[in-house]
């Protein structure tokens, strides 16, 4: 158990026209996680915080919130405010599923299904996945996936049944659903991906073991296999608090294919 930090070096001007609450924010967020505030470290209390800045215990309790807010740190009734472990990153340029992508980095990776069945599908599913408007086009498989133990993401996975039927013999708890559309011939290549800013609803909450409203990213997916076919259309919901959305920019990239040609001489 780490002894609470020393912040006593945090510097607060109250004559900046940036809020004090603020500026206590700022300067904890640069340093969590660090050497002197490493995940799991406990904060000084807020009464303690406020004594060594030289602020009110309302200002402190309004930063606090915020990190809190940020996912940063964590409250314990009765016990403290401790920094957060570090959130997992989700790089958006490379199509990994899931599993490998986090086993890769060191993670313990596991799958909870909750429902898999043959469905009808919507408007949506049926331009998407090209399949028909009629009963048990689509298979639908719902799963909880948790990362060290802990619920971080709800996952709906929408496939066309005429190509994808055999995995309702496969159980997917634990299992790369990639790993077994390639054992059926089925090889998952390239795909688009969006993402959006949400809040958990009721069900999704329960679900991730978070409060209602808490933030969450949605992310949908459509991804295509070495025929150029639709293989699959994705709905997961994570939660904000354990993710971060990862991605290389190349502003000289961006710019090349709308560079006007040289003009002959």
């Amino acid at each position: 158990m780490y002894e609470p930090a020393d912040i006593s070096d945090v510097v607060v001007d109250e004559t900046r026209p940036v809020p004090a609450y603020y500026q206590v924010y700022e300067a904890l967020r640069q340093r969590l996680g660090g050497s002197d505030l490493p995940p799991g470290s406990r904060l000084p209390t807020e009464r303690a915080m406020a004594e060594q800045l030289g602020v009110s215990r309302a200002t402190v309790r309004e930063a606090l919130t915020r990190l809190e807010r940020d996912g940063l740190v964590h409250r314990r009734q009765g016990d403290g405010t401790y920094v957060a472990e570090p959130r997992v990153e989700h790089d958006m340029r490379f199509l990994h599923g899931f599993s490998a992508e986090l086993a890769r980095r060191g993670h313990r990776v596991r799958a909870k299904v909750l429902t898999m069945g043959a469905v009808r599908p919507s408007a949506r599913l049926c331009e998407v996945l090209r399949v028909a408007d009629a009963p048990d086009t689509v298979i639908e498989l719902r799963r909880v996936r948790l990362l060290d133990g802990s619920p971080v993401s709800l996952e709906t996975v929408w496939l066309p049944a005429d190509r994808c039927a055999p995995l309702l013999g496969v159980d997917l708890n634990d299992r790369s659903l990639y790993d077994s559309l390639r054992t059926f011939g089925i090889q998952p290549v390239r795909g688009h991906e969006q993402l959006t800013a949400t809040v958990l609803d009721d069900f999704e909450a329960t679900c991730l073991d978070q409060r209602v409203g808490a933030p969450a990213f949605l992310v949908e997916r459509v991804t295509y296999d070495d025929a150029d076919r639709a293989v699959e259309y994705v709905k997961s919901v994570l939660r904000a608090d354990r993710f971060t959305i990862r991605t290389d920019l190349d502003l000289e990239a961006a710019r090349t294919p709308h560079t006007p040609p040289t003009p002959a001489s």
